[in-house]
């Protein structure tokens, strides 16, 4: 992946997230900013729509972190969509290797949702990336989980940890799939009147 020219922006950055996988793409952009995290609730109701999930957490992440009016905050939040299931992070092993047999040989969207806050005004928008996985057996998933312990991850799995052996190709921007999307932060801070 290419990086993005620097940005230069009116306000100071708060960065609402310690993924250290969001962290190395905001950082491509030549952003300085502040991390500020607080944790939330991310227990998802089944009545809610799939594809506004992930905005909808976004956006409660951002309203709970409290911000000066000089600054903007930046929230986001990844899950991933299989054969109509949220696939949200395993809370054991056992979870994520049955997470990933629903996503061998299967395609599945990863979804991102991120929200720009200032004292001012609120804007979300969401992205969606299609990816396409190879077949994996047994052995193969049980391996993966043991190597990569990826509890902490939405769906069970990041593409950087050996995604070559995961996904046969993808639909969308990569940076979704890794939880933050470029393309669309760089135009919601354009729609916000953010960038100079």
């Amino acid at each position: 992946m290419m990086p993005t020219a620097p940005l230069e922006l009116r306000y100071s950055l708060v960065w609402g997230s310690g993924s250290p996988r969001r962290q190395e793409l905001l950082q491509r952009v030549g952003l300085p900013y502040e991390l500020r995290v607080v944790t939330v609730d991310e227990t998802v109701d089944p009545t809610w729509k799939t594809d506004q999930v992930a905005e909808y957490l976004a956006l409660q992440k951002a309203r709970a972190i409290p911000i000066a009016d000089h600054e903007l905050l930046l929230t986001a939040d990844t899950l991933v969509l299989c054969q109509g299931q949220i696939l949200g992070k395993p809370k054991a092993p056992a979870e994520a290797v049955a997470m990933l047999h629903l996503l061998s040989g299967n395609e599945h969207d990863v979804m991102t949702g991120v929200c720009l806050r200032t004292t001012q005004k609120e804007i979300i928008l969401g992205a969606r990336t299609r990816l396409e996985w190879y077949h994996l057996d047994s052995r193969e998933i049980e391996w993966y989980v043991q190597e990569y312990q990826p509890m902490d991850k939405a769906g069970a799995y990041v593409i950087q940890d050996h995604g070559e052996f995961l996904v046969e190709g993808h639909t969308g921007e990569q940076a979704t799939i890794m939880g933050l999307p470029l393309t669309l932060t760089k135009h919601l801070l354009t729609k916000a009147g953010l960038l100079p």
